[in-house]
This record gives structure tokens, sequence and C-alpha cells, in this order.
């Protein structure tokens, strides 16, 4: 069984089944989802595949591209993954409905925390970071951990995608079903939407906790140097991302505007760009992939401390994810996103935020909690 899910509307999921072609690709080699057996077709044919495919292309049916953090790495030339590191994922589905949510069967999601990354660890990590930043190598980088969970039981994915669109998920939010893995993202941040020649990119940086109302979080968040300054790189960042698509005609259309989420309060802004002529989806990851709200800046150098400093393999969390539908070309930025193994029970869910000089560590640590939090909180889980 093969499926995906979108976000489509306040009201509706765009749901995908039966897929005429599966295949997640290695560094070596693609596995056939479908039949379950190996291919010989490496990650660098696959890149090739994606320079003829281009943004105005009308398809057929429906595609998703999963593109992993890994890629990104590999794409830039900064690490060299091993044999069995998943690097992307392309699905093209014969069958598509737009449909209201279906009533869940579950009436909780039954997670029990399994580790988490201790304060010392972190603090560890965020000093080697201002060590960067004091040697002039960034500006700044984006730090994250993972958090483990695991259920009480196996549960069906059907029944964890029911429950999981049944609450009020983000504008960006989708799940994935293959094998045994499930992916699970309530994002509210797009890498790119790409629609009659104009394509549009939301870098969103900035956290804070908020109630019902969020205009003092936001009069607040208004007041920081911290959360200006880590704003306007990054957006600064992606206006030139964009002008190596068309240059120099980028523009900011929005700057420092709230986004709300469960129980979060974000700053983002607008950036974008019209397009004269056809754009391959290749030459779009070159220069928007990853997203720079999630490296930091400058991009390529950021990454490479990040891989220093992070001990772990950020997976599907921090990649992309793009849904070429009609004429709906959008891309997510996999962040409140969770990897999860069905059969072994185990959720793996990424966290973090920027750090540059003017950066706390124990306000930077709280922060990564809250949107950990924010994510149990909208899945209901006990205790939040």
């Amino acid at each position: 069984m093969i499926f995906s899910r979108f976000k489509w509307d306040k009201d509706h999921v765009l749901e995908l089944t039966h897929p005429i072609t599966a295949y997640i690709y290695y560094r070596h080699q693609r596995m056939n989802l479908v039949t379950g057996f190996p291919e010989a077709f490496t990650i660098d044919d696959f890149i090739k595949k994606l320079d003829t495919v281009s943004l105005q292309d009308k398809v057929k049916h429906p595609r998703v591209y999963h593109f992993y953090y890994a890629f990104g790495l590999y794409q830039q030339g900064i690490k060299v993954p091993s044999e069995d590191t998943p690097l992307a994922i392309e699905i093209e589905y014969r069958h598509s409905k737009k449909m209201i949510p279906k009533s869940p069967r579950l009436t909780e999601l039954p997670l029990k925390t399994l580790e988490r990354p201790s304060w010392s660890e972190y603090k560890e990590a965020f000093e080697k970071i201002q060590n960067h930043l004091l040697d002039g190598n960034c500006y700044q980088v984006n730090l994250t951990y993972p958090y483990d969970f695991e259920t009480e039981e196996v549960l069906d994915p059907r029944d964890i995608a029911d429950y999981f669109f049944a609450q009020n998920v983000s504008a960006f939010a989708h799940a994935t079903y293959f094998g045994e893995e499930m992916f699970l993202s309530n994002s509210p941040e797009c890498l790119f939407q790409f629609n009659k020649n104009e394509l549009m990119t939301m870098p969103i940086k900035g956290t804070a906790k908020r109630g019902k109302s969020w205009k003092k979080a936001w009069k607040e968040m208004q007041k920081s140097p911290k959360e200006e300054s880590e704003l306007l790189m990054i957006t600064d960042l992606l206006k030139n991302d964009l002008n190596r698509l068309e240059e120099p005609v980028a523009k900011v259309l929005k700057l420092r505007a709230p986004l709300l989420v469960p129980g979060l309060l974000h700053q983002y802004s607008l950036i974008k760009v019209k397009i004269s002529q056809k754009l391959s989806l290749k030459k779009t990851m070159d220069a928007l992939f990853p997203g720079g709200s999630i490296t930091g800046a400058p991009k390529i150098r950021v990454m490479d401390i990040i891989s220093e400093v992070e001990r772990y393999d950020r997976g599907i969390y921090c990649g992309s994810t793009l849904l070429f539908y009609k004429n709906q070309r959008v891309a997510s930025i996999n962040i409140r996103t969770a990897c999860i193994n069905i059969s072994e029970r185990i959720w793996r869910y990424g966290a973090g935020g920027g750090v540059t000089l003017l950066s706390k560590a124990v306000d930077e640590f709280k922060e990564m909690e809250s949107k950990v939090e924010s994510f149990l909180r909208l899945l209901k889980i006990r205790g939040y």
C-alpha cells in the first residue's frame, strides 16, 4: 500500500492512491517500491532526469517528490552519502480525489517519550556554533535535534492519516506512506510555489509561545533585534537564491508578517520572482534546496558546519516535499515533521532553530522544546 495526502484548502484534503511508479533513490541504485526490487539507476541518473522536468509541464497524473536533506548535501558537494542513505522518492499516482477529512477511528495517539536531547549536549553544540560565528565563518546556523517517541501498539497508517487531517493542520501539511515508513508533516512553510510563471518562497524565522491572543507576543517579537536580524538574513539569502533563477528581479512582497500555528507565533517573509523561460526542476532545486531557513547563512558554509556539529542524519526532516497536480507546483519545507516506522512503532520528530551571535542557549533550547510541544498538542498527546 502506498498513498499520499495533502491539505488542499480549509475544508478539503487531496488524496492520491494507486501508484503507477514509485521509487526511492540511493547513491548507486533505486528501489522500486511497487515491485520491491532494486534497479540499476543511480542518484546522478535521477538528477539528470530532473533536468528534463519543467515546472511549466502539464502532467497527466499527479506526481509527488520527497527530497531528503541528504540530497542537498550531495547536490552541493558537501558530503557523499553512504550506500544505504535515502536521497529522494518519486511517485506517480493514478487516482486522485479531493475529500472532506474522514472521521478518525482513533481518539488519541498513545505516544510516550523514548529519547530527547539533553541540555548538556545541546549547550556543547551551541557553543561550537558560537565559535564559528565569532570567527566570522557564518552569520546564522540552524541547529536541530531529533526527538524519538514510540506508540504502545502498531497503528494502521490510514488511521494515523485520518486522525492527523482531522486536526487543525498547517497550510503545507502532508502525509505519505510506503513500505513500513510514513512521513507526517505539519509544515507551515513552503520552499516554493509556482503558478502562471511566478515563483514564490516564504521563509519563516522567529518563534514565540502564544495564548488565545497573539498580539502581545507579536509586539514583543517586533521589538527583538535578534528575531529581526534572523529573518532579514534569511530573506536576503533567499532573494539571492531566486535571482539565480532570473536575475535581478526577485521582489520582497512581505517582510516580518505574523504567522499563527497551534500554540506558536512565527514571523515570515514572502518573496516573488517572475520566470520568463522554461524552468527545470533541477535548476530550481539547485538554486533553492535545501531551504535557507533550515540551514542558515551563508548556505554552503553553514551546511558544512551543520554536518560537523549535528551527530545524526536529518532524514526527511528539513528536506522538501513537492506536489505536481494539475496547475499546482507546491514544495514544502519539512519542518514540524515526523518520520514513522510503523512496524517498530518509532516516531522520529525533528526540531530546532536559528542561532546567531545574539542568541542565548537557554532561550534556543526552550524554543526547540516549544516546537515539539506544539506538535504533540496538535495531536492531542496525553499530557499536552
